[in-house]
């Protein structure tokens, strides 16, 4: 199975404090419609760490039903423990996964060798494929190209989601590893990263445009890139998912609000969000 090519990063949507499994369902339905046939759930994006354990289960469940056998489905299973981030991959694997994406454990800040040693333990109690994940901004730490090396020897760690914003590492791992996926995990990076060999793009924007988002990962068409700038920008302009959850309740999709500590987006650029769908021709906002 190739998680190459374009990948979106789900949101949970809300409803009243719970999840609106009815929205949910519709918006995995509107990314197989367009396209999209790879869809990662519970990540940053999909608030996972906000979620109890019920919820998550209730979360796979519908993307089990909802998406089986119309796309691949990977699952984040990231946590600041290996015994965390263990006990998610052997849930996400016995409720049919098609794969997982573990970030390098936060707030703890490990060492090289515990970074290494944590996803040799999450890869021993899985059989399903991995997908590392660097995120240095979110983790305070940033797994070394050596560490990704050494990570690559183990069978089922297939690739790399990177988030770090910086050609020069995609650049040292695609070198290094010319067989080893490498994806981009910044909406941002899409174009450049691509043109030194990325294989795909996890990413954000494609919640409200999977086709276009598609598109740009395929054809690397730097007009549409251009294009789809002010949206990408937009959604960064506060921490992510509240920007993307705002432009989806615009456009009149499901998603609702943030979990806290996350809050609703200000008022000054949630003006500037409307403004920019109100003037878009790629998008026909169907709640303005």
């Amino acid at each position: 199975m190739s998680f190459a090519g374009i990948t979106t990063a789900l949101i949970t949507p809300f409803k009243e404090g719970k999840i609106d499994d009815q929205g949910l369902r519709e918006n995995i339905h509107f990314q197989i419609e367009e396209g999209v046939d790879k869809l990662l759930f519970l990540g940053t994006t999909g608030e996972g760490n906000f979620l109890s354990e019920e919820e998550r289960k209730r979360v796979i469940a519908i993307a089990f039903e909802e998406g089986k056998g119309s796309a691949s489905l990977l699952l984040s299973c990231g946590d600041a423990s290996t015994e965390g981030s263990i006990s998610k991959v052997i849930q996400a694997e016995k409720m049919g996964m098609d794969g997982v994406l573990v970030i390098a454990p936060y707030y703890c800040r490990p060492t090289q060798e515990g970074i290494f040693r944590h996803f040799e333990m999450v890869a021993k109690n899985t059989s399903l494929p991995i997908i590392i994940y660097n995120h240095p901004k979110r983790t305070s730490v940033e797994i070394e190209v050596e560490t990704v090396k050494r990570l690559a020897e183990i069978q089922n760690i297939v690739g790399i989601k990177d988030a770090s914003g910086s050609i020069v590492y995609g650049a040292a791992v695609i070198e290094a590893l010319p067989d080893f996926l490498f994806l981009a995990g910044d909406d941002l990076m899409t174009l450049p990263i691509s043109a030194i060999g990325a294989a795909g793009l996890i990413s954000v924007l494609s919640n409200l445009m999977p086709r276009r988002m598609k598109e740009l990962v395929e054809t690397q068409d730097r007009v549409l890139y251009q294009n789809l700038y002010p949206f990408i920008a937009m959604t960064q302009i506060e921490t992510n998912p509240v920007p993307i959850k705002a432009m989806m309740n615009l456009a009149g999709f499901s998603a609702g609000e943030c979990r806290l500590p996350l809050t609703s987006l200000s008022k000054v650029n949630h003006n500037k969000l409307r403004d920019l769908l109100l003037n878009s021709s790629l998008i026909a906002p169907a709640a303005l």
